[in-house]
C-alpha cells in the first residue's frame, strides 16, 4: 500500500524515550512512496539535504570520519528562528560523519556536539521506503529541550516528504510552531 507523504506527516509523530544519563532517544518512523535510492540522495546529497533541511551550504564527505558541515542562509523566516530560539552560533554547524552504509545507515553527529547523534535507517518497503530516525542528545531546557527537537524533526520530515513527491514547500516558522506546540513546546 502506498502512503502519501503529506497525509502520513500529519499523524506520524515523534517519541521520546529517557535513556539515562540526562540523555534522550528522539524516534520518528515515516514510510515514503519512493524507493530507497531517492530517499538515501534526499539524505547524503548536498543539493537535495537544502531542499528540506534549509536553504545554505552543505559539505559532506560521505565516509566514516568525513566532514558534515551545515551553514544555513535561508531562507530568512529559517535564519531568524534559529537565531532566536537557538542562536544565531547554530546557523554553522560542523558535524562528523559516524557510520555510512550505503542506500540503508546513515550516522552523524549533530549541532556541532559529539553527544548529539543522528541515525538514518532505511528499508524497502514494497514500492516504497521505510526511514526510522533516531537522534540521542541531552535536551537543553533553556532551548526548549525535547519539544524543540521533535518539531525540528518533524517540520524536516514533513518538508523531505513533500520534497520527494515533487511539492517542495518553504520553510514556515508557523508549521515548525504548530509541530512545537503539539509536542508540549
Amino acid at each position: 500500500m502506498s502512503t502519501n507523504s503529506t497525509a502520513q506527516d500529519r499523524m506520524a509523530d515523534g517519541t521520546v524515550e529517557e535513556i539515562g544519563d540526562g540523555r534522550h532517544v528522539l524516534r520518528f518512523e515515516r514510510r515514503f512512496a519512493h524507493p530507497v535510492e531517492r530517499v538515501w540522495n534526499a539524505l547524503t546529497r548536498p543539493e537535495r539535504i537544502t531542499e528540506w533541511f534549509g536553504e545554505g551550504i552543505v559539505v559532506l564527505e560521505l565516509v566514516e570520519g568525513g566532514r558534515y558541515d551545515i551553514e544555513v542562509t535561508g531562507p530568512p523566516e529559517l535564519v531568524e528562528a534559529i537565531s532566536e530560539v537557538a542562536g544565531a552560533e547554530y546557523l554553522t554547524t560542523r558535524d562528523t560523519v559516524l557510520q555510512v552504509e550505503p542506500m540503508a545507515v546513515f550516522e552523524h553527529t549533530f549541532g556541532g556536539s559529539a553527544d548529539s547523534v543522528v541515525r538514518w535507517d532505511l528499508q524497502p518497503d514494497g514500492d516504497g521506503c521505510r526511514l526510522s530516525l533516531t537522534h540521542t542528545l541531552t535536551p537543553e531546557p533553556e532551548m526548549g529541550g525535547d519539544a524543540r527537537a521533535l518539531a525540528g524533526w518533524h517540520t524536516c520530515l514533513e518538508r523531505m516528504g513533500r520534497s520527494l513527491d515533487g511539492k517542495p514547500v518553504t520553510w514556515r516558522r508557523a508549521r515548525w510552531e504548530e509541530h512545537h506546540a503539539h509536542y508540549g513546546g
